[in-house]
């Protein structure tokens, strides 16, 4: 379990750009500056964002964009305590107000490293499920076959609309071409495609739980 939670955080973080906005690296790649975000777009993403999270932490989206708005805290911070907070039951205010050093307020919670991993790998593989649509033992399969979680997404994505079976469609995906590119190959609708390229221009707007926080 503990090796399958590592690919994930992995996977997240070089096949979903979780860190780096893929569309600044699409930009960066043909040297033109990336457009800044409107306010309605930053907006629309702040929804998605605690829309999403909400889902797999069961805090409500008001708690969690309140705690956008104060400013205190970080991201990375209100998604942890919003972990926190599901692993051991606690109100997330409350967790969220103990921050100091997160490895701290794990043991002052008691929970454990094996308790978080564990919790972090089955939110992930159900929210990945969920996303790709297949089931949650093929995502455990194909993780451990060392596909990237977004690869996994847009390709369960294109095989419900092309009527293919995912491995099909992942072996189709060659070194030297993007996700669009299969898409095009597929057949898919006009707004299929579109969406494949969204998924690899922008920042996943999908949220996953967050990897545990460094010791």
């Amino acid at each position: 379990m503990k090796n399958l939670a590592k690919k994930i955080v992995v996977g997240l973080m070089a096949g979903s750009l979780f860190f780096v906005g893929a569309g600044e690296v699409y930009a960066a790649e043909n040297n033109r500056p990336p457009k800044p975000p409107t306010q309605e777009q930053m907006q629309a993403r702040l929804g998605a964002w605690a829309k999403a999270t909400s889902k797999w932490s069961s805090v409500s989206e008001k708690d969690l964009l309140n705690a956008v708005q104060k400013k205190e805290k970080s991201f990375e911070d209100i998604e942890i305590a919003a972990m926190l907070s599901k692993i051991s039951k606690k109100s997330f205010n409350d967790v969220l107000a103990m921050k100091t050093d997160w490895s701290d307020v794990m043991k002052k919670l008691g929970v454990t490293r094996e308790k978080y991993d564990a919790a972090f790998e089955e939110l992930t593989i159900q929210s990945l499920a969920d996303d790709a649509e297949i089931s949650e033992d093929l995502i455990k399969t194909l993780l451990s076959q060392h596909y990237y979680p977004r690869d996994i997404v847009i390709a369960g994505k294109l095989a419900k609309a092309s009527g293919k079976n995912i491995q099909d469609v992942l072996d189709m995906k060659k070194i030297n071409q993007r996700w669009v590119d299969v898409a095009r190959e597929l057949k898919v609708s006009k707004n299929v495609s579109d969406e494949t390229q969204r998924r690899e221009n922008e920042e996943n707007e999908e949220q996953a739980p967050p990897p545990p926080p460094q010791e």
